[in-house]
């Protein structure tokens, strides 16, 4: 059964429910809901966690001058504010 067919179905069982239905509907789904929620955020949270710790490997010195000359580069080229210019541009 398609994901289109289940939610015909599940909309036409809530419209046939009378008032003790919807309650026990209502607290299915927010059950339900509450579950994959938190699934969910873990999920979300290791793959933060996975993408931080994979900057945190060490640098060769090879990559450190390339990130200092990229720097360089984008200072020199006005690429990079500080925080004051932000500010006054910003109007704070």
């Amino acid at each position: 059964m398609g994901v289109d067919q289940i939610r015909e179905r599940l909309h036409l069982r809530i419209e046939q429910a009378d008032e003790k239905m919807l309650q026990v509907l209502d607290e299915l789904a927010e059950s339900l809901f509450k579950n994959y929620q938190s699934d969910a955020l873990e999920q979300a949270r290791q793959e933060r966690i996975a993408a931080y710790e994979e900057n945190l490997k060490p640098m060769t010195k090879e990559e450190l001058v390339a990130r200092a000359l990229a720097s360089q580069a984008d200072i020199e080229a006005g690429r990079i504010h500080d925080l004051e210019e932000v500010k006054r541009t910003l109007g704070l």
